[in-house]
Parts: C-alpha cells; structure tokens; sequence
C-alpha cells in the first residue's frame, strides 16, 4: 500500500515537533486548510509544497513520494500506559521510517531476507517450552548454553531487529512487532538496561511464531524464559533441588546467561529448584540492598552495516536520512 502525500505532510510536520497552527502560520494558511492537506481533501499548490518541503527540512521529491511504502498495519505496536496519540503518531513515524529505510537498503543490496520459522500453534505452557527448545536445535545451539548476542542471532536468521534511541518522544515507547512482506519484524528502544530489551526481543519472537487459542501472553511470556534461561542450564549450574542458593551464584549465572535476577529466580522457583519461601527472600536480600545487574546492552547491526556499505559504494548520497 503507498502512502498519500497528505500521509507524508503530516510525517514529516510531526518529526519536526510543528503543530498544524504553527506550520501553517509559517506558510500563511490556517490550521484547518493545512488539516485538509493532510487528510488529502485539497492538494496543495506546487509552490505550497515546496514552502513545507522547506519549513520541514526535507526535499519536495520526499513530500511527493508515495511508492516507497510497505503495509504497516501497527495492530502489535506497544506504549506505556496513558501515552498520548500525538506522542504515538510521532513514535509509529519513526518506525515506519526507519522499516521503509531498511527495505529500501535490503533493495538496493539485492537481498532478499526469507521467513525460516513459520507459524506454530500452541497450546500450553509446555509445549511452549518444547518451541524454544526446538528453535535453540534449529539455531544449532546447545540447549542449555548462553545465547550471547541475541540480536546478532536473529539477524542472522533473517529476522529484522531495528533498536530506537531513546529520547523525550519514544521514552514511552515499548515495542514493536509484525511480519511485514512475510519478514518477522521487531523494534525495541535502545533501553538502559539491556536485560529488558533482550527479554522483550525474546517475548516479540514468541508473539510472532505462536499462535495461541487462550493464555497467549503467558504462554510467549514462558516461551521467552525458556528460550533465555534453559531448564537444563538451570539445573546443571545449580542442582536439581536446593535449600538455599547464595546470591554470588545468581549473580554469575546472571553475567553468564544475560538475564535479570528476578528472571532467574522466577524460572528457579518455576522449575522447582527452590521453593517459594526461598525465592521471596532472595528477591527480599536484592531489593534490600537495591542490588542493580551489571550494564549490557545489544544492538541491532545489520541496517547500519548496509548503510555504510552502501554509502561507500556510492548507491546511497544522503547518509543523513538513514542514520
């Protein structure tokens, strides 16, 4: 589906922060008018357009532009709570960029990303265990390792991670995740702690290979411990059953595995390694001590690496508007 130049008008008076009374004083038209070019009621004049292209920072060519883009439909799209619709347009524009960008470099590169997983219908808790076991197998990876980079994972599977900057605007951002052109795509923000960034990229997979009659967040949420934090990894660095686990031992399988304390302890008590009691206590001893895990962070790699590849090549001149 392309998009409507009123579509764009509207893009690009939002990324630069405009409201439709200030954007339309700097070209002498009311607010309303300048509404009815966004809502594609009146097409603007030629020079109207250039007037915005030039109040927007932008090229009358990108105002016209309405080939380039791809059916975005935005039914998985996460904010905070309370997060206003201006401040979600603006985030959606951000993400819509940035994907159209990230198709349009695949293009250029003669890359073609496929779809290796399919759809899986699942049912139970269980049998969402059994999925991220079968997905470690099919990343060749043994199941009770690490996964050390789990962004660079998923790329190399042809899965698109595009990370945000957090700023004023998307600091209530989420996530994203949809199969856009039967490509599984995912944004997260650029977070401050990277355990929840990793865990939220390991909750969009689930959504997008899972299909679930009933209980499909708890049954994704489950998915994503278990493909993070293996039962049998669980039990060979801890034992089957424990009286009391010290907390130098959460801390290590922490720094080894890339996954939060609370995670781990949840999926400790889960897997009936320690009981109850004992996972409200350890959870007590870090709040206590308001015990913080060590900084990590991951970032999404192949979009910046086919921006400077084509740049280099010369196939790209606007290094600007992919960065």
């Amino acid at each position: 589906m392309g998009k409507t130049v009123g579509e764009n008008l509207k893009a690009y008076r939002l990324k630069n922060n405009l409201t439709l009374a200030e954007a339309g004083k700097m070209i002498h038209i009311s607010a309303p008018g300048l509404l009815k070019y966004e809502r594609n009621i009146v097409n603007p004049s030629l020079e109207k357009l250039k007037q915005l292209a030039e109040i927007y920072k932008t090229t009358l060519d990108d105002l016209l532009d309405t080939d380039k883009d791809n059916d975005i439909k935005f039914t998985n799209f996460k904010c905070l709570p309370r997060t206003s619709e201006i401040t979600a347009t603006k985030i959606k524009t951000i993400i819509k960029e940035k994907i159209n960008n990230y198709f349009e470099l695949l293009s250029l590169s003669d890359i073609k990303l496929q779809n290796k997983f399919g759809i899986h219908i699942i049912n139970s808790l269980e049998g969402a265990e059994s999925l991220a076991t079968k997905l470690r197998i099919f990343f060749t990876l043994p199941i009770d390792n690490p996964i050390s980079d789990l962004i660079y994972l998923l790329e190399s599977n042809g899965i698109m991670i595009i990370t945000i900057p957090k700023n004023e605007i998307t600091n209530r951002f989420v996530g994203f995740y949809e199969n856009i052109n039967n490509i599984p795509v995912i944004v997260v923000l650029e977070e401050d702690n990277g355990y929840d960034q990793r865990f939220n990229i390991a909750k969009f997979l689930g959504e997008l290979l899972i299909q679930a009659p009933l209980n499909k967040d708890a049954i994704t949420t489950r998915f994503a411990e278990c493909l993070l934090i293996p039962k049998h990894a669980l039990i060979n660095e801890f034992g089957p059953i424990r009286s009391k686990i010290d907390f130098k031992e959460i801390e290590i399988f922490s720094s080894l595995y890339k996954v939060s304390y609370k995670n781990i302890i949840k999926r400790l008590q889960m897997c009936e390694i320690i009981t109850p009691s004992n996972a409200k206590y350890t959870n007590i001893y870090i709040n206590k001590n308001n015990i913080k895990e060590q900084i990590y962070l991951e970032q999404a790699r192949n979009y910046k690496k086919l921006v400077y590849k084509l740049y280099a090549l010369g196939q790209i001149k606007d290094l600007e508007k992919y960065i």
